[in-house]
């Protein structure tokens, strides 16, 4: 029952995996992040099969490939509270975020020194004292668990609400967060318990139960509330157009409160947050984008932190670093921030500015 629970479980998780990855350009970010998530924990439940020999049983390259996959263990705490962060502040890279990885990357060196050592066959007393340093390692799983998921947690409780999508989002983020401890605990006690192999195995199954039920989380409330998950994708909000209001009147009213709140300041802004100002549904907003801006939701906001980073380019003081400008216009990232300004002004923003100063100044 465990066996094909786990197997149910695993095939989720790696098919809503492959299911964000097909649509990463129409998702959130912080969604794809996510998916890293799903992909480190049915790792993990393939580690587990592979081992216990529930799938290609006797199989020496499998057992050996379970042993390296069993690394994740220590991978996907942290990428959920790298979630947690984008959900909440939103353009937190990789690179600020690295060191979390290396009880990872310390986990899967010592996996493959295991691996490398059961090959050859080396069977010794330095071997033992490898081998239990590594367990000893391994034990460290637990402990990171409950610390990324608690401080994942206050993290989310600690966020001022918004809007009504980002509230759903952090709704449900908070449940995902209490299941996944949860789950922590049941195996945890789980191992403990392993003198009691019924009782043991009564909370592994638990646990595998629930697992089924947070692979799933994220598939439901994709599909309940799309609004949440998806930045620009119209046809998948669940208002109706009202055509009454899509007319230039309204649309310079929304582009009249993107100058004057300076909305597209917000590096997080999200069509959510436009549809609130304005007073119209999503679906409204992005249809008076559509169909008087000629262009995408990003591409309207874009236009406004663009006009902005002229501005200071043109009139800011000498000092002001291309980086403080590119944060003051809304952008949150320096590659993007490049690659946007080049593609609707033709040239870099350090050129922008030079050639600016050679007409003022000859």
């Amino acid at each position: 029952m465990i066996d094909l629970l786990q197997k149910i479980t695993l095939f989720n998780f790696l098919l809503f995996t492959v299911l964000i990855w097909y649509h990463r350009k129409k998702l959130d970010d912080a969604i794809f992040i996510f998916s890293f998530f799903l992909l480190g924990k049915g790792i993990t439940l393939l580690s587990n099969l592979l081992l216990e020999g529930s799938i290609f049983s006797g199989n020496g390259f499998a057992f050996y490939s379970g042993v390296l996959l069993n690394s994740f263990l220590l991978f996907y705490a942290p990428i959920l509270y790298w979630f947690t962060l984008n959900i909440v502040r939103s353009g937190v890279s990789i690179k600020k975020f690295i060191l979390h990885f290396v009880p990872f990357f310390i986990f899967t060196i010592l996996n493959v020194i295991l691996v490398i050592l059961l090959v050859i066959g080396v069977r010794n007393s330095g071997f033992e004292s490898f081998l239990m340093l590594r367990n000893n390692f391994q034990s460290l799983y637990f402990l990171q668990v409950v610390a990324y998921t608690g401080i994942s947690f206050w993290t989310v409780h600690r966020t001022e609400k918004r809007n009504p999508s980002f509230n759903k989002m952090l709704k449900w983020l908070k449940q995902v967060l209490l299941l996944f401890l949860a789950i922590w605990v049941l195996f945890f006690s789980s191992s403990v318990l392993q003198n009691n192999s019924t009782f043991s195995e009564i909370l592994t199954l638990i646990g595998v139960f629930f697992l089924l039920l947070l692979s799933n989380a994220t598939i439901v409330l994709m599909l309940s509330s799309p609004e949440v998950f998806y930045n620009n994708l119209s046809v998948k909000l669940k208002k109706e157009p009202n055509n009454d209001v899509i007319n230039k009147k309204v649309y310079n009213r929304l582009c009249d409160l993107m100058v004057n709140r300076e909305l597209y300041k917000n590096a997080d802004l999200k069509i959510g947050d436009l549809s609130t100002a304005l007073g119209e549904s999503p679906r409204n907003v992005s249809s008076l984008i559509n169909n008087f801006f000629k262009g995408n939701f990003y591409d309207f906001v874009n236009y406004y932190r663009i006009e902005e980073a002229k501005s200071l380019l043109k009139n800011g003081k000498d000092d002001m670093t291309i980086l403080t400008i590119l944060y003051e216009s809304g952008f949150n990232n320096k590659s993007v921030f490049n690659a946007v300004f080049k593609k609707m002004v033709g040239e870099t923003p350090s050129a922008y500015r030079k050639n600016h100063i050679t007409k003022l100044y000859g």
